[in-house]
């Protein structure tokens, strides 16, 4: 049993805890099923371990397998982390309002600072203020289909991709590396979303993960 345990760790690597635990029943029975069935053929209690054993295939390839259908331990932080962070912000009405109130700041910030002739700075922060709109209004949103969030989420990329864009105006490419770096934690924050949306059933996605 010990080559078993040896396998099972290598193919649950990384793996969410209840993803793990799955595994881990369905191996064990298929490994009692093909134990069983040398042995019936008569082989020896050594030889059928040997045989149920290698009718695994190698844990390296599982492993990999799994983790394309299965919640890794990094996404499985990831669901846990949204779920806290959206329940801590709708249970709390001051948040709210301060997450409504940034972009109507900004806007009128920019408004005071075009009319006193910085217009520079007035157009950043409006940029910012209409960007952030965006992000901000989405708890408020009727957003609860897959096909609506896919809406939104194509709209969120295009308004935080344009207003970066609009910030750095003609000097975006030569600041392009700074683009890659602002916007790579967002990128991979949503291909890891996208992961887990693949793996579970739309009725168990929790509210963040439309958005």
């Amino acid at each position: 049993m010990f080559e078993l345990h040896s396998w099972l760790e290598q193919a649950t690597r990384h793996l969410a805890k209840d993803s793990a635990a799955q595994v881990h029943a369905e191996i064990r029975e298929h490994y009692e099923s093909a134990r069983e069935t040398a042995i019936a053929g008569g082989a020896t209690s050594e030889d059928a371990d040997r045989q149920a054993l290698n009718a695994l295939g190698d844990a390296r390839a599982a492993n990999c397998q799994y983790r394309r259908v299965l919640l890794t331990s990094a996404e499985a932080r990831m669901l846990r982390e949204g779920n806290w962070e959206a329940k801590a912000v709708c249970s709390s009405g001051w948040l709210k309002r301060l997450a409504i109130g940034m972009p109507i700041v900004m806007v009128a910030a920019a408004t005071v600072l075009f009319l006193a002739g910085r217009a520079a700075f007035a157009r950043d922060l409006l940029i910012g203020g209409v960007g952030m709109s965006l992000l901000i209004a989405a708890p408020l949103l009727p957003i609860n289909t897959p096909r609506r969030g896919l809406i939104f989420r194509c709209a969120k990329w295009i308004t935080v991709v344009g207003a970066m864009v609009l910030m750095f105006g003609p000097n975006s490419a030569k600041w392009s590396w700074l683009l890659i770096s602002c916007l790579w934690p967002l990128a991979w924050t949503e291909w890891t979303r996208a992961s887990i949306r693949r793996k579970l059933p739309v009725k168990s996605w929790p509210r963040h993960l439309y958005l």
